[in-house]
């Protein structure tokens, strides 16, 4: 057999890649493979299977997906294996020889052979154009799978070959496969069609669609031009479509939306429709479509939606009317209705109308828009009240108040559920007409009504019943952690029988906050806790008790009082005097609060009385102890001085003396007795006499005092035992102003010799005349104390007041005083 150049050559080529491969597995330490090979159905269980050089005599192991296994077995002395059960995703398994740097692995990929293709329809937008087919591909396969569309064609005796065309998914639904081919010929050609999918694990084929063009042909959907509507019902109009004889249209609430609602077509014109049926005052949504024939084609798509208002009617329906009364004197009520619902309103409910026929008052009408009126005087009526919108009121709905009294529901309970929810249950009154001689006749039905504690002007929720009805299931306007209570009504036709429940809730936890604790009242030995009501809002349930706790200064537990939820005080008696701190804490059935308190003294008994006693006491103490030191002769006179000094001096006038008054008649000299001491002088001896000259008026311009002479004959300048006084005329000519700052001297005070205590001397400015003098007394009696050891002027230092003659501290200049050594100055008080 004879062989081209060519042909020799791929033989060479194949046996050098042959060599090549078998040169690189022997250059691996193992090899891997399964016993159903590397692409199985998801769910399959098989083996796989390591095989190892016989170089390899170390460990040998595999790996899963990169995680050794301890369950592999051997196999024989070169192979072991794993047993792979319901194998679920794509797994990468790996053998490893020990010491080898290099394992080998195999990679096992898993999925599904692909379903039948189901559901294959086609559909020809308008007249002309290609022909689309969609189908479902089925459960998703996990591998790469191919979708295609298969058609052939009839024409006439001729059949065309079968041509595939690529499907495409659906990017808003996977599980969706299109695609499209082309047609040619007459409306009549008929087609068939079927859908294939094939991946590595297999292939399927749907089931073969024969139609024509004429079957499958879909009109473009029309557009909705108009919708007039009256209060029942709307009429839609289209614009014409080419070829359609048939119309459909559907409808639904714009608000929600509701469901779609199909009317079907219906004979006569094709392009518009009546739908009736319809709630006044309610907006719809309108589409429609078209279909050429009842034998031809198919239904087009929906238009875009059109809408419009139905009109009003007068609401169909009487309110639902309750009330409340007041404790006021008057009587007042205030009146509940429920809001209509949009199909009970028929329209916008513009007001309400409220008619009260009193016996007393007569009738009297009220307006309002809201749904509820407060403040109706009414000792006994009858209320009618209306919804008004713009076509009309509703049927009246009427209520007498108040109603007389009758047999109650009895054994009212009420059980509250983990769904925010409440059931109330009852049982018949004993009533029966004729049977309990209460005349009330049959219950005609029930009434239910609930509220938040302290709230039922604001939050009352009502809910009628029917005569046969015991219990019912309330969740609407329920809130979890809040407190309710309301009550269960018998209705009769004149009558109505009231049984009260209350602490009722759907939700409970222990409360947020504590009472709002007032200062307590102490009277004697009892305290008067009161307190306000825990916050609505940080009650979070039911509060049924509150607890008072009290504790001494020293921390012990004196009590704990135990409050109902309706109190607002509590007395505490019997408490010894003390100090006390209390606290207040509110309760739910889940437990107490936070607490919230004050602190309060127990005083003693009488306590006015021990108050007086030791006032009087301290008081007698005080003044023992002044009288002791009062008797001590150094701190007396201590204390005269400071008395004296605090009070101002009244300086006598000089002029009244008796020396000055005989001055004034002699003019010239004037013996003055001066008694030096009281032991100097007595009542047989002769008093020293002083001499006074008096200088004329002219004289004193010319008088030096360094050379003045000695009057009495003693010497110059002494002051003991005579004294020199010097009568100067007021009128002193202001020529030299040494002479004159010499003569405004202040005066001294002078110690009595006959009193024996500190007297007091004058200057006294008389009309004519100016007297000053000086006495040494006070210098020696200041000396006297100072021997005794007590400083008077030291230790009370007077104020200084211009009228004090203490105002500065006098210098003692030993035994005798002269006129030399003393100039004061007296400006001060001539000013």
């Amino acid at each position: 057999m004879a062989y081209s150049p060519h042909g020799w050559w791929s033989i060479l080529i194949g046996i050098t890649l042959l060599c090549a491969i078998g040169s690189s597995r022997a250059d691996k330490p193992c090899t891997a493979s399964s016993s159903i090979g590397d692409l199985v159905l998801l769910g399959s269980s098989f083996q796989v299977f390591c095989t190892y050089q016989a170089s390899c005599r170390a460990s040998k192991s595999m790996h899963i997906d990169k995680k050794k296994t301890q369950k592999i077995q051997p196999y024989n002395s070169t192979t072991i294996f794993l047993n792979v059960t319901n194998i679920s995703k794509n797994t990468t398994y790996t053998c490893l020889c020990e010491g080898e740097p290099e394992p080998c692995g195999l990679d096992i990929d898993t999925g599904y052979t692909p379903d039948l293709p189901e559901n294959v329809t086609c559909v020809q937008k308008g007249p002309v154009g290609e022909v689309m087919c969609t189908w479902r591909r089925g459960r998703e396969t996990h591998l790469t799978t191919t979708s295609e569309l298969w058609v052939r064609a009839v024409f006439g005796n001729s059949t065309s070959g079968s041509v595939s065309y690529p499907g495409s998914g659906s990017r808003s639904d996977p599980g969706l496969v299109s695609a499209n081919f082309p047609v040619s010929g007459s409306a009549q050609t008929e087609y068939s069609v079927w859908a294939s999918s094939s991946n590595k694990l297999g292939s399927a084929v749907s089931t073969t669609l024969n139609f024509t063009l004429d079957h499958i042909v879909q009109p473009l959907p029309p557009d909705v031009s108009q919708v007039e509507c009256w209060s029942l019902g709307c009429n839609v109009r289209v614009e014409e479509a080419q070829g359609a004889q048939l119309l459909e249209v559907q409808q639904r609430t714009a608000q929600g939306p509701g469901p779609w609602i199909l009317h079907p077509h219906t004979a006569g014109s094709v392009w518009n429709q009546s739908i009736v049926s319809l709630q006044p005052y309610t907006k719809y949504e309108f589409q429609a479509r078209v279909r050429l024939s009842h034998r031809r084609g198919i239904w087009s798509d929906w238009s875009q939606p059109a809408s419009n208002w139905t009109q009003e009617e007068a609401p169909a329906k009487a309110l639902d009317v309750w009330y409340t009364t007041s404790n006021s004197p008057n009587n007042s009520i205030t009146l509940y209705w429920k809001r209509l619902s949009h199909t009970e309103a028929r329209g916008e409910i513009r007001g309400y109308k409220v008619i009260v026929h009193d016996t007393l008052a007569g009738k009297s009408e009220r307006n309002t828009s809201i749904n509820h009126i407060s403040g109706l005087p009414c000792s006994r009526c009858d209320v009618t009240v209306y919804a008004l919108n713009s076509r009309g009121s509703s049927p009246p709905a009427r209520v007498t108040i108040p109603l007389r009294a009758a047999q109650p529901p009895q054994n009212v309970m009420c059980r509250n559920h983990s769904n925010h929810s409440v059931t109330i249950s009852w049982r018949r009154p004993v009533t029966a007409g004729a049977a309990s001689g209460t005349g009330d006749g049959a219950v005609s039905g029930y009434l239910l009504e609930w509220f938040p504690v302290g709230r039922q002007v604001e939050k009352l929720g009502w809910k009628r019943l029917g005569p046969n009805e015991t219990h019912t299931v309330i969740s609407d306007n329920i809130k979890p952690f809040e407190c309710y209570e309301g009550a269960v009504y018998a209705l009769y036709e004149q009558a109505v029988g009231r049984a009260q429940f209350e602490d009722f809730y759907t939700l409970e936890l222990v409360p947020s906050a504590g009472p709002s604790v007032h200062q307590p009242v102490v009277e004697g030995d009892k305290v008067t806790v009161s307190w306000s009501e825990v916050p609505q809002e940080h009650r979070r349930g039911c509060v049924i008790n509150y607890t008072i706790y009290v504790k001494n200064s020293e921390g012990k537990d004196v009590g704990n009082y135990v409050c109902r939820a309706s109190e607002r005080s509590f007395t505490i008696r019997d408490l010894p005097p003390e100090y006390y701190r209390l606290w207040m804490t509110a309760s739910t059935a889940s437990g107490q609060g936070p607490r919230a308190g004050h602190s309060f003294i127990i005083k003693p008994q009488n306590s006015w009385i021990y108050t007086m006693v030791l006032v009087g006491i301290t008081s007698f103490l005080v003044f023992f102890v002044l009288l002791c030191l009062y008797q001590v002769s150094s701190l007396r006179r201590r204390v005269s001085t400071l008395v004296h000094c605090l009070m101002p001096d009244i300086v006598p006038d000089p002029a009244n003396s008796k020396w000055a008054k005989e001055c004034a008649k002699e003019k010239g000299e004037l013996t003055l007795h001066l008694y030096l001491s009281e032991s100097s002088v007595s009542e047989e001896e002769e008093p020293d006499t002083v001499e006074v000259q008096e200088l004329p008026e002219g004289s004193w311009s010319s008088w030096n005092p360094a050379q003045r002479t000695d009057i009495s004959g003693t010497p110059e300048g002494a002051i003991h035992p005579s004294l020199h006084l010097l009568f100067m005329p007021q009128q002193i000519p202001a020529t030299d102003p040494s002479t004159t700052a010499y003569f405004q001297s202040s005066y001294l005070k002078s110690f009595s010799q006959e009193s024996g205590s500190s007297g007091q001397t004058q200057d006294s400015q008389g009309t004519d005349m100016t007297v000053d003098y000086i006495s040494t007394h006070i210098l020696e009696g200041r000396e006297e104390k100072e021997e005794e050891g007590l400083d008077v002027m030291g230790f009370f230092s007077c104020p200084q007041n211009p009228l004090s003659p203490f105002m500065n501290p006098l210098v003692s200049f030993g035994g005798k005083l002269t006129l030399d050594a003393v100039r004061i100055d007296c400006s001060e008080f001539l000013d």
